[in-house]
């Protein structure tokens, strides 16, 4: 019987048209949004909101379809309610109190020891720290250079590029990269540096430049805040002396004041910079904090310190919605996504960026994270990121712009040596920064 009843049924349904009419189909869905009040609908069709709650303004409407207005309501409003407790509320901690009564702590890290306290008093100008002829244990310093303490020093090598630690890692996540300077100190006795000629030119750095370790700069390990103007005069100071700062990181917070101590002395748009970075560093609304290592460009572009269209990013691919592609739009910062360099090749973006940095500041500062190369070749690093650089793409581009501009200040951020125990981003880094001083070589020495 039941047989009988399936194949009637389906029989009649065989028998009739194969789509029904038009008049016949199902009426349309009413809107979603339709009984929500206008702020309400304002959150519902807001990307940037619902990215929060891993939502986007289609999904929102299909999650709505066939509920009721209440239940439509109470759906938005939830989400509403708790984007506004994530904002600051009365009662809030706004400030961060300090000791400011302190007779000892509050600027002592800072204060420069008097050189009349020194025991040996002697000509200023750079010391070398080496026994031996062919040192290779001892006092570590960048390049194996001489050591400089004073600005006296600088002044009386005729130093042309200094090495100067950051070791702030207190705006990052992943801590550690307070001991970059010391990790890059002592790579370089692994690599030989700038003590080495370079294998594509034959250019030694090392020899070709005047070259000074500076030391490290004190940072408040418990403040970015409180560390960045020292940072900014003591960079602002070697630029004075007609040196280039080669700044050792440190987070990538260290670049705020490190350019801004540049800006300072040679104008805000008299410089340019050059950021390889797998992220664009211009974050800003959904941090609870004014200084961080992700704010930096944009901190850098909105007091003053430099201007948007004097910038160009080169490996960004966070996917951040403030970083757009490669654009020629006045006022805009110009991005370069690894997806370019994996589409043209090397040098023709060496090429393009060569090219784009002859209409802007010729005064050029190169700002290298670490971050920019893939992790197969810089596990320590404190937001590594899949997809990145090779080390055969970024020693000739860091060296190509090196060499084809005037370089007034060089950055390595980002270093976080308990990562990586093999020693390969120490090696890696110190590359990198010996590709940038080989160009500066280049630049300056055309004929050595």
């Amino acid at each position: 019987m039941r047989k009988m009843l399936f194949l009637s049924t389906l029989a009649a349904v065989l028998a009739g048209p194969l789509f029904p009419p038009a008049h016949a189909q199902a009426p349309a869905q009413p809107d979603a949004l339709a009984g929500l009040t206008p702020a309400e609908r304002a959150f519902a069709t807001n990307p940037h909101k619902l990215a929060e709650f891993r939502l986007t303004p289609e999904k929102v409407r299909m999650v709505l379809t066939g509920r009721s207005t209440v239940e439509a309501k109470d759906y938005i409003d939830a989400m509403m309610n708790a984007v506004a407790k994530e904002a600051f509320q009365p009662g809030d901690q706004p400030d961060i109190p300090l000791n400011t009564t302190s007779a000892l702590a509050f600027n002592g890290e800072t204060v420069v020891r008097p050189a009349i306290l020194d025991d040996l008093h002697r000509d200023p100008g750079p010391i070398i720290l080496d026994r031996y002829i062919h040192q290779k244990t001892g006092i570590p310093t960048f390049a194996h250079a001489p050591f400089a303490l004073h600005p006296e020093d600088l002044e009386a090598g005729h130093v042309e590029v200094a090495f100067v630690g950051v070791p702030q890692d207190f705006s990052t996540g992943w801590r550690d990269a307070l001991h970059g300077p010391m990790m890059l100190r002592t790579a370089d006795y692994l690599t030989g540096s700038a003590s080495d000629p370079d294998p594509d030119t034959g250019i030694n750095p090392g020899a070709a430049l005047r070259l000074a370790d500076y030391g490290d700069l004190a940072v408040d390990y418990m403040s970015v805040e409180r560390s960045e103007a020292h940072i900014r005069d003591m960079i602002a100071q070697m630029a004075r002396l007609h040196v280039v700062p080669f700044v050792i990181g440190g987070d990538h917070s260290v670049m705020f004041p490190d350019v801004s101590g540049l800006s300072s002395v040679y104008g805000h748009d008299a410089i340019s910079i050059v950021q390889f970075d797998a992220h664009g560093e211009t974050d800003w609304e959904d941090d609870g904090h004014l200084r961080a290592d992700n704010q930096s460009v944009r901190r850098l572009v909105e007091n003053g310190s430099v201007l948007p269209q004097n910038i160009i990013q080169v490996g960004v691919r966070d996917g951040a919605p403030s970083i757009q592609p490669t654009t020629s739009r006045p006022g805009s910062v110009v991005t370069h996504p690894v997806t370019e360099l994996e589409q043209h090749g090397t040098m023709a973006l060496l090429q393009t960026v060569n090219d784009e940095l002859k209409t802007k500041a010729h005064k050029v500062i190169v700002s290298f994270d670490l971050s920019v190369l893939d992790p197969a070749y810089a596990t320590g690093t404190g937001r590594p990121l899949p997809g990145g650089m090779t080390m055969r793409e970024a020693i000739p581009l860091v060296r190509g712009i090196c060499a084809s501009n005037t370089v007034v200040g060089f950055e390595l951020l980002d270093p976080a040596p308990v990562l990586d125990t093999t020693y390969q981003t120490g090696q890696n880094a110190n590359a990198i920064m010996h590709a940038c001083l080989t160009g500066i070589a280049l630049n300056r020495h055309p004929h050595t």
